[in-house]
Parts: C-alpha cells; structure tokens; sequence
C-alpha cells in the first residue's frame, strides 16, 4: 500500500472512531436523560409523599442539547477550498506555488473589467504579487468580437507574449478587431505567419469557449468573476476589497504582509 493510501485509511480509521465516541456521549446523554424521568415515575410511585416536581424543562433542555450535539457532530466538516482548482493551463503571473491563487474570468470587452485593469489588478500585484498566481481566464460573452479577442489573445500566448496583448486590449477596447490583433502581433515582434496561421486555428476559440463553461459551472454569471482561493468575488469590487481577502488569505498561511501592505 502507498503512503498516500495508508494515510487516507489512517484518516478513515481515525474519523470512525470519533464518529464512535461521539454516539457514546450521545447515548450516554439520552440515557442520563431518560433515566431521571424514569427515576422520578417510580419514586412518585412508590412512596406516600409525592416526589419534589420534576423540572422537565431542564430534561428538555438535556435532550435537545444531546440531540443538537449529535447532529453537529455528524455532519462532516467542510474542506477548504482547493485555490488551483480552476487554473487550467490558462497565462498566469507569479509563482506556481503562491499561497494566493486569484483566477479572473473576463471579457476584453467589458468597461468593469477594463475598470480593474486600471484600478486594481496593477496596485494589487504591485504590493503583493509576491504571494499571489494570478490567472486570466475567458468568458467572452458580451459582444460577436468577443472570442475572437479573446482567441487573438491566446494566439499571442503561444509565442509567450499574453500579457502585453491583455494591457494593449483594455487600454484600446475601442479598437480591437482583426487590423488591431495584426499590429500588436508586429509591435511585440510575434512570427506573423504562426500568428495568422493560429487566428484561422478554430481550436483558439474551442480553448475560450472551455474557459467559458468552466467559469459557468463555477458560478460566474458575469464578467468580472473573481476566485480568490476558490472564494467567489464577483463584479469590479473596490481595491480594498480584494486586498482584505489577500490578507486574510495570508493570515491563514502565517505570512507576514506588514512590509507590502503599507
């Protein structure tokens, strides 16, 4: 057997034991329960002067918490959420491992997602890129051109140049298009014939056509859609906003952010 098999039965092992005590300390509850009403009926019973009142709302009270203990207990503990769940092999910053892991889905042709282009996602990477992978992925809805954006975008990837179209594509929504894709493919020094060749490629626009039904399944319903860690954040939210969630975030991994977050 693997190590890693002979810790998930461990774990199991482990987990039916304290499933095994808690029904103890759940039984053992009812019975203390049951046995002072019992006690009280047969001591009514069998003597002259009635037994002082039974307070049944304190054996109410111990049942209740018996059973709300119980039920607490059987309910499995929620895992964490798995912050590279929705990465893919979609264009990232930072580092593979980063305790942070930001997952954006977006639409080049979205005036919010252009609004934290420049007012957050710069500033965001700025004071804390170091902690933070962070993932654009597609979900290019909003217009006929949107795929076709989002596709010219990928076809710069291949040739290692994402980041550059995704700064030239939301500072000039206004002009993306075919003769827009070209130029920025000749600013930024791309094989042109492998870039066109890509363009005509429908497997480009499958690929953001993917990112799109991942991010729906995920619960995105609108561009921008946010995971940080797998936590949901929707909408072009303030810079605040997405700072907390980093800083909670590396709370929880025992990182000290002091000396980034100013």
């Amino acid at each position: 057997m693997s190590e890693d098999h002979e810790s998930k039965a461990a774990a199991g092992d482990s987990g039916v034991r304290a499933r095994i005590k808690l029904n103890s300390l759940f039984l053992g509850a009812l019975c203390f329960a049951l046995g002072l009403l019992l006690g009280h009926v047969l001591t009514r019973d069998s003597l002259e002067a009635p037994p002082a009142p039974l307070d049944e709302a304190r054996l109410r009270a111990i049942i209740a918490e018996a059973l709300e203990g119980h039920a607490a207990a059987a309910k499995p503990a929620e895992a964490a959420p798995d912050r590279f769940a929705l990465v893919d092999d979609d264009p990232y910053l930072g580092a593979v491992d980063a305790p942070v892991v930001i997952v954006e889905f977006s639409d080049f042709f979205c005036v919010y997602c252009k609004r934290h282009f420049d007012q957050t996602f710069v500033p965001l990477l700025e004071n804390y890129g170091e902690h933070i992978r962070y993932v654009y992925r597609d979900f290019a809805r909003l217009t006929p051109e949107s795929a076709p954006a989002a596709a010219a975008a990928h076809c710069a990837y291949a040739q290692g140049k994402f980041w550059e179209f995704h700064s030239a594509f939301f500072a000039n929504q206004q002009a993306l298009g075919q003769d827009f894709y070209l130029q920025t493919a000749e600013e930024n020094q791309l094989d042109i014939e492998q870039y066109t060749a890509c363009l005509e490629d429908t497997g480009s626009l499958d690929e953001v056509d993917f990112d799109g039904l991942d991010g729906q399944l995920a619960g995105v319903q609108g561009t921008p859609g946010f995971f940080v860690n797998g936590q949901i954040l929707s909408g072009a939210q303030p810079y605040r906003i997405f700072e907390r969630m980093v800083q909670r975030e590396l709370d929880k991994a025992g990182i000290d952010y002091a000396a980034v977050s100013g």
